[in-house]
This record gives structure tokens, sequence and C-alpha cells, in this order.
């Protein structure tokens, strides 16, 4: 007998405990305490040489040495479990002395030196002597239930046993077996004086069974403490109250209210008889206690009429606002699962009872969390998350788990399954849709396919006798969903909990009125004349009693009207509603006036306005369309203001330049600095400013933390500009607290304190931010998602995260470029040449999970085809000023380059703008520059002109005619102009056919007009020569 002290306890059957005094398996104290002392200092002293004690790789089982932060020690490990996480692998490690897990990063795992190993582990596994688990086995078939031999502990079992050690004085165990590193034990406590044996006490209160073994159990004579056998015959109740039955009304409900022979269930008298029973149900699984313990306050008003029927196996329609829950169906789908004797007719094969489908990657992931969540408490179902991409090797290469019965899908991944794996659906009795009205609409015919596929499994002969179930659960009425009541489910419970989708699937007409406010009683009063007389019930609803009162005096019926009418007025007091209005009619496809559609279109288009201070809508941005206008906070439309390019340098051009990605949004949004080759602004600065940092003298804190400020902060052995973006009012008041700052150089966002922000000198600010935001356009995720798998998003990141790529600018828009093509490109120096070692874009194609989408760039030109750049005098005043400000010159929107051929002759230039039918055009002169910008149909064409020599700008003009518009500029000085620009455009080139005039009527003697003609000709002809092409944007 030894004493011991419990350290962690998973069930009675797997604790940890460490032994207090002398023996065999002891580890002394004090002896310990110099091993973790030795530890500290040795790991303490190799953070500095950290590469060199960092494990080579890493794997499940292996043992290492890893810092706990609650501990604040280092501690010696075993890796349980590894995962795959954006930019790190994320381990979970249990601690082998102190019996606790943790999860650690990859990078901050040590080697394990063998000179710290050779005491023995401080925590010991042990578990009760064959004492086992027992749980209630539910029979629906035979209506009863009893207490049967269970793989796994009951968490009622478990929660008694923590609290009996809870309760206890002292703890003493009897080693009785040892299997592997377990230690099986006789456990004896004290309570109040009393000596129990746990082992015994267990199984007397039906928490566990004795197992008996082939020879029976020596005590030594002389322990008194074990004198209590473990063969006590524990009686089981009489009589076990069937819990299937507790979904009878009849036979329960006197019952309720007393306490039930099978446990204690004190009922509040204001308890819903509803919850009570299925309370009751949920209890023996101890669903009760998972859901208690995730702060769930009881089933809500939906939840009460779909748990019973689900549960009992029938098929379930559920329509409510909290249709998107997944607790809607988990908990009761969960009961029904328990009952193995309902699948004894199935093919003993592997395969899932319940396939649920979600309508994307992201639900997916929730709805399967949820299930390793509450499926603890239940027998092992080995639920599985399967989302497969287009690659049919990754569906074909798929593992079914021996043992899973439950598989969280989304459709799409789901018939790339059962291309591979016929016999899928084999032993499926119940099919879940999650969402079912976003999945009839973003997959309709893959639901409908899915559907045909699981009839044809269930009506075979083998099938007859098991159970079949669909359940389907969503926000919102869908058309579809008619046809799958009709044809594919039996005898449904339908629980519509939303009233506006009750009146849709009552076949409600819908009617819409506008009027005036102050016509709207006159207006109702008509629509009662038309009412019919054998309407049984009538609802009115008016602002007040006064209006109340009119509609009742006022109001008779005369004529027919059969079918159940629901009529709105709305008037201009309601515009907020218009939106809302408009979309129900459409979603009950009813009749919409067409003033409706006006009306609506000036609402939406003032609450457009009032979101002109907001960021472009991300998923506008990166897919071309955002699917949730409605609710998304963010704008939609071009601001002039906010959407001009900024911190561009001048090699933003539709030619390829070297960009460099320094934070990964996601698989194709990221951000990072655009480097100029010549001469790296920025890479000057970060040497200036590490200099300047490395004096300790020159490291000063920030005394007084501003919003919006620049600082100075250490990370990494670098120094980074950081600007505050957020201080919270509660924080401020602490002497250190965390700021949110922004990396105004790289785009990512964190927290830190604000002791670690530094003073940043005048000189490190003058350079503007240097991130700019990166988009590769064209492409998108599979299957209708808007969200990036985070396969494909740790793919990329791994691949391009801070490496310079070749690309080329599609698109300017505020701070976000659109590229397409990205390129990795090495220079090989030995070849002088280059190779291409991948496309990013191409890559996300490659793996599945990514498709083709011409219409990214066509809808972001639709917002910019009615912007005029430039088109007020106080735009072009505002830009220049900003210009003088900023290094970087202005860059601006979507555009194309006009054609542009120019002569000259002594004292004018004449330069021809080819655009078609040209409409609203503007032509801006200033000394130097020259800027055309004109509306052709759906294209915005612009042409900044930066002039090689000086003009007169009051006397330049510009006209239009036919085709084309002519500038013409008076030069400042009477001489030949060599070339138009001062830097080349190949889509700028000398007119030739006014070559000969302009050498005709030239002042100058044929010799120097030669010369000059000449020179303008050579330079032209080289110019073509390097440049060609078409239409391009700017």
């Amino acid at each position: 007998m030894m004493e011991v002290l419990i350290l962690e306890i998973e069930d009675p059957g797997c604790f940890w405990v460490t032994v207090k005094g002398c023996g065999p398996y002891v580890v002394n104290e004090i002896e310990y305490k110099n091993l973790n002392a030795e530890m500290n200092q040795f790991y303490d002293k190799s953070c500095r040489d950290a590469d060199e004690i960092k494990p080579l790789t890493l794997e499940e089982g292996q043992i290492c040495v890893v810092f706990s932060k609650e501990l604040k020690c280092w501690c010696r490990a075993v890796i349980k479990s590894i995962m795959s996480c954006t930019d790190h692998y994320l381990t979970e490690c249990f601690l082998v002395d102190y019996a606790k897990y943790i999860s650690v990063q990859s990078n901050d795992i040590r080697v394990a030196v063998e000179a710290f190993m050779q005491i023995p582990y401080r925590a010991k596994q042990c578990g009760l002597y064959r004492t086992k688990p027992v749980t209630l086995h539910i029979n629906f078939c035979e209506n009863t239930a009893k207490i049967v031999p269970a793989k796994r502990w009951d968490f009622a079992a478990t929660r008694y046993f923590q609290s009996l050690l809870k309760a206890t004085t002292q703890i003493k165990a009897q080693l009785c077996a040892i299997e592997g590193d377990k230690f099986d034990v006789l456990l004896y406590v004290t309570i109040k004086n009393e000596k129990v044996c746990v082992n015994d006490d267990l199984v007397s209160k039906n928490f566990a069974r004795f197992e008996e073994g082939k020879e029976n159990t020596e005590y030594p004579a002389n322990d008194q403490e074990s004198q209590t056998s473990l063969n006590v015959e524990s009686p089981l109740p009489l009589k076990i109250v069937n819990p299937a039955l507790a979904f009878s009304p009849v036979v329960f409900q006197e019952k309720v209210s007393k306490n039930l022979e099978t446990g204690e269930y004190p009922v509040n008298q204001k308890q819903s008889y509803m919850q009570c029973i299925i309370y009751l149900y949920l209890d023996i699984l101890n669903l009760d206690l998972e859901l208690t313990q995730k702060k769930f306050l009881g089933p809500n008003f939906t939840e009460s009429y779909c748990w019973p029927p689900i549960a009992r196996g029938c098929d379930v329609l559920a329509i409510s606002h909290q249709g998107n829950d997944p607790l809607l169906y988990i908990p009761p789908i969960l009961t029904f699962l328990q009952s193995e004797s309902c699948y004894k007719s199935l093919p003993n094969r592997s395969g899932p009872l319940a396939l649920i489908v979600c309508p994307g990657w992201r639900k997916a992931q929730l709805v399967f969390e949820l299930l390793k969540t509450y499926s603890s408490c239940s027998r092992p179902l080995h639920p599985m998350l399967i989302i497969v991409g287009q690659n049919k090797e990754e569906a074909r290469n798929v593992k079914i788990h021996r043992g899973c019965e439950v598989i969280v899908t989304t459709p799409y991944s789901l018939l790339r399954l059962l291309e591979h794996h016929s016999l899928l659906f084999l032993r499926l009795c119940h099919l879940i849709f999650d969402e079912i009205e976003v999945l009839f609409s973003e997959a309709g015919e893959q639901i409908f396919t899915i559907l045909d596929y699981y009839r044809k499994t269930i009506i075979i002969e083998e099938r007859l006798y098991s159970p079949h179930q669909i359940v389907a659960v969503g926000t919102c009425w869908n058309k579809h969903i008619t046809h799958l009541l009709k044809e594919f489910m039996n005898d449904p419970y339908i629980v519509i909990t939303a009233m506006e989708e009750a009146s849709i699937y009552g076949n409600v007409q819908q009617v819409v009125q506008l009027c005036l406010n102050s016509e709207r009683i006159a207006v109702l009063l008509r629509i009662l004349d038309f009412t019919s007389n054998s309407v049984e019930k009538m609802l009115i609803f008016t602002n007040t009693i006064n209006e109340a009162e009119m509609v009742h005096q006022g109001s008779f019926v005369d004529q027919e009207y059969t079918k159940a009418r629901s009529v709105l007025l709305l008037t201009e007091n309601n515009a907020c509603h218009a939106p809302g209005v408009l979309r129900y009619l459409k979603h009950a496809e009813a009749e919409i006036p067409p003033e409706l559609h006006d009306f609506t279109a000036r609402v939406l288009e003032a609450e457009e306005e009032k979101k002109l201070a907001r960021p472009l809508c991300t998923y506008l941005k990166t897919l071309g369309i955002c699917k949730n206008r409605r609710e998304c906070p963010d704008r939609h439309h071009i601001n002039v203001q906010t959407d001009r390019p900024r911190n561009m340098p001048d090699k933003i051009t539709p030619t390829p330049g070297c960009i460099v990605p320094l934070h990964i949004v996601n698989a194709t949004n990221y951000f990072g600095r655009i480097v100029d080759k010549q001469k790296d602004q920025y890479a000057i600065l970060a040497e200036e400013m590490n200099e300047y940092f490395k004096k300790p003298s020159n490291n000063v804190s920030v005394e007084k933390v501003e919003k919006l400020a620049w600082y100075g902060l250490y990370e990494e052995t670098f120094f980074h500009r950081v600007q505050v973006v957020e201080i919270s009012p509660k924080e401020e008041k602490k002497l250190f607290f965390n700021v949110t700052i922004k990396y105004i150089d790289e785009g990512r966002m964190s927290q830190v304190e604000s002791h670690r922000l530094l003073q940043l000198p005048a000189r490190f600010q003058s350079l503007p931010p240097q991130a700019v935001e990166f988009i590769v356009c064209s492409v998108k995720p599979i299957d209708n998602e808007i969200e990036w798998n985070p396969r494909v998003t740790s793919h990329i990141y791994h691949k391009i995260k801070g490496k310079p790529h070749e690309a080329k600018m599609v698109l300017t828009l505020g701070n976000t470029v659109w590229v397409d093509p990205m390129v990795r490109v090495t220079r090989l120096s030995n070849l002088k040449t280059s190779v291409n070692e991948y496309n990013v874009r191409s890559e996300i194609l490659s793996m599945g999970l990514g498709t083709d989408n011409p219409e990214h760039i066509k809808q972001l030109q639709k917002l910019c085809r009615h912007m005029k750049v430039l088109a007020h005098e106080e735009n072009l005043e505002t830009l220049l000023k900003n210009e003088n400000r900023n290094p970087f010159p202005v860059k601006l929107y979507f555009s194309f380059y006009p054609e542009i051929k120019w002569f000259q002759n002594e004292e004018t230039v004449t330069a021809k703008v080819k655009i078609a039918s040209i409409a609203d055009y503007k032509c801006e002169f200033s000394k130097e520059k020259v800027v055309f910008s004109a509306c052709s149909g759906d294209k915005f064409y612009l042409a900044d002109l930066e002039l090689h020599q000086h003009i007169l700008a009051e006397k330049s003009a510009c006209v239009i005619k036919d085709k084309e518009a002519i500038i013409v500029l008076t030069k400042e000085k009477r001489q030949s102009w060599c070339k138009l620009l001062k830097n080349k455009n190949p889509r700028v080139s000398f007119d030739f056919e006014h070559w000969e005039d302009f050498e005709d009527k030239g002042p100058f003697p044929v010799g120097i007009k030669k010369l000059h003609c000449t020179t303008v000709v050579t330079e032209e002809l080289m110019d073509s020569s390097e440049d060609s092409g078409t239409e391009s944007d700017d």
C-alpha cells in the first residue's frame, strides 16, 4: 500500500498520480528538484543557440523538452499530435512529470538530452483494477433499456469519481497489475474518518461493473484497509423506464412532475413539458451535462419542437431564424445513434450511418468540431470531415476510417467521393442537410443527385428494417423544398417558426401597395371594399388607436375572395424597409409593383452613399462579386477620393514589376512591397533605422501613446515602422497596456505592449507607408465558395512569403493592385538567363481547390465604367497638391491609353487622339503637362502627357472632330521638338503623313529641316521597334 497524490483525472480507467514516500517506482523529490533546476539552467542558456538543440524532425510519440508558460519552467514531454498551421506546426505535448497537456509551436521544441532522461517520470498512469464501465442500452424495437458493459466511461461516473477524490483527506493505492506503462490499482480514500474502496463504491452505485479474472485476487492478510471485496453484487433496479417513451405524452404526462425511479430529476413547475422530456432523454447520454458545460441554457422554441421527432428517427424539415445553428439536429441525432440494435440488419462492413451535408467547408468545419465535442459523452462514433478538390487522385485516396459512423462534407465533395467510393451509402441511415436554402441555391442539382442516390440505396430488401431519415434545416423557404417534401421524405414533421416563411409555405398571397402616408387610410378602406364577406379572420395593424377606429368604422366587404392574402401598405415613411420588402416578394415569387423597383433602387443608392467612408468590399476586390450586399458593412461603389491610388511608385504600369509579399491574408490576397530594382528607397531606410537604433541611447520608449501616430518597434532582430490604430479606453488607464498596431511597410496588424514602442525620428517618417495590397485576379475557390480552403492558403504562404516575384499590374484602386500573372523568376547568373519557377495562379489551380474566374476583372471594370477622373478643376488642384507632398506620382484608375499621333510646325504641336464616339471629354493644360480624358461606350480613356518642352497653356486648345480629338499645343519657344514626351510611350508616335508638309512649310534651310525631322523619325522608329501592342490599361 502506498500513499499517492492525484495529478490529473480523465476517467476511472485513466488517471495520473505521483507516489509519496519511498519505493521502487518513487521519484525522490529532492532528486527531481535538482533535475528540474539543471534542465532549466541548461535550456535557458541554450536559447542563444536554439537551432543546435532543435529536433530535425517531429513525430508522434517523440520524447522532447518544452517550455510551459503556466509552470514557467522547462519540462520533459511526449508529442501526442502534430497539426499544420499557416506558418508553423502546432504540437500537442503531454508533460510526463505533471500530467498536463499543452500546445507548443514546433520552433519551441528542444531535443531531450539523455542525461535528463535517467530519472523515471514523476507522473504514473493508473486505472482501477478490474473495474469496467457500463452504460444504459436502449432498444427501440423492444421498448426496453438495461445497463450493459460499455467501451468508455460515462460522464456521470467520471464526475462522481472526481468528487469522491476531491472530498478525501488521504488516498492510498495497492498495486495489483502492470499493463505496459499503466498501473492497475485498488484505490482507497478516507472520507470523514471512514475508509472506502473506490473500486467497490463505483460498482455498488451502478457506475461500473466488476470483471472476473481467471484467478481470484489475493489480498494481503494483514491489510485491514483492503477487506472490502470487489465481488459485491450490485442489484440493478427491478424496473427501468424505457427512455424512448419519453416522447409519448400519454405515457409521461402524469410522471414528469415526479422523481423518476431511475434517478433524481427535480422538475421546475414553470419549465415546459417539452423541455422536461427532452432533458430526461439527453441525461441518459450525459449530453445535458456537456451542453451545460458549454453554457447551453436549454432548448429554444424551435429546438423544443425539432429534437423529439429527430430523436425518434422521423423525417424533419425545420425553418427558423436559428436554422443555421447545428445544435438544431446534433443532440437528437447523437441520441438516436446510441441505439446500436437499430442497425443490426445493416451489412457488416465499414461505412457511415449518418451523413451531414453543409453548404461550405467553413460550416462543415464548425459542425465537425461540435460533433467531436458532444460525441465525447456517447459511444465512439469516430466522425470524419471530408473536403476534396477537383483532383481525382485526391478523392481516390480518401480512406474512410474503420468505425467511422458520421461524415461531414459538402455536396460537391460528396459527389466526387462517390465516383471512387460507390459503396459509401451502403449503411447510410441518416441524411442531414444543413442550411438547406443555401444548398439548393448554390448546388441544387447536386443535392437532388445525392437524394436520388440515397433513395436507390434504401429501397433494397436488406434495408427495409433499418432506419431511414432525412433532416433538412434552414433559415428560409426555397421553392425546391416542396419537391424534397413530396418526393423524398416520408410523412415528415414540418417545423416553421419564422412566420414570414410559414406564409410562403401556406401559399399566402403577398400584395404590396405603395401610397403616400397621408392617403394610407383611404387606400386601406378601398382594399377592404374588395374583400370577401366569407373571410373568417382579418388582422389590420395600424400605428395609432385613432387610425384603428377610422378603419373599423369605414370598412365593409361585399365581394368574394377565397385565397389567404397579406396586404402591406408601404409609404415614404417606410423607405428603410423597401429593400427588405422587395427581397421578400422575390423570395415569395409574388407580383412586384414596377414603382417598388424604382423606389428601392433609390433607397439602396442612398444606403450605399452612407458607406462612402467604408473600405471597398473585400469580396468585391478578391472575387468581383459580393453575395451578401444586404448585410455587408463595406461599400460596393468607387469613391473617387478614397480609391485614388496612393503609395504607388512610378513603376506601376501594365508591364511586369517586382513585388514582395510579406503578409499573406489568403491564397490570392497579400500585403507587401513594390521593389524598385534601380533604387529601393525602403531598403535604404531600413538600413538607416537599424544603424540608428543599434545605439542604446536611441531606444527611447514612448511616454504617451497617441492614436494614428508612427513609432518604432523592435521585433526579431529588425526594427519596424508601426502606426497605432486602436487604444482601448479601459487599457489606457493602466500603466502597461496593449495597443493595436499596423506595420505600415508590411500591412499586417498586431497587438503589442505600449512600453515596447520607440520614438521614431521625423527623418524616418518622410517615406510614405510602403505596404501595398496585392490581389491575384481571375481565380476563385471551387464549388461557389467565397473563402479559400486553408490548405490552399497554407501552401501559397510557404511558397511566396518574403520572395520577390515578377507581376503585371492589371488594375489599381486606392492602395490595392490587381496582378496577373504573378511569377517567381530565378535568374541563373552562370548562364545569363532566367527561368520561371511557378505561376501563383497556376499553382492554385493545380491543387484542385481553385478555378478560373473570367468575370473578376470585368466586374471591376463595370465599377470604373462611369468614373470620370479629373472631371472638375478642384479635383485637379487637389491631386496636384497631393502630388507635391507625395514623392510618388499619382497614378490613375483602370483606364485605356489611347493611340496618339503628332506632328509639328515652327509654332505649334498638333496631337491627334484616336478615339471613336468620344463623349464627355476633358483636357487640362499646364506648362509641362497635358491631361486628356474621355469616355467612349463602356471604356474610359486617359492620357497623361508629360511634355518634352514647355508650352503656353492659355493658348493651347482641344477640339473634337470626326473620330478623334485634336489637341493643338502652342510652343513656348520657336524651335523644333525632337520628341513629344519626356519618357517614351508605345501608344504615342510621330504622324508620318505630315512629314512632307512640315518639311515644305518650315522656315529652316533644307539641311536643318532634314536633320530635325530625321531625329524625330529615328527616335520614333526605335521606340516602335521596342514596344508594340493594342489598347492597354494604365
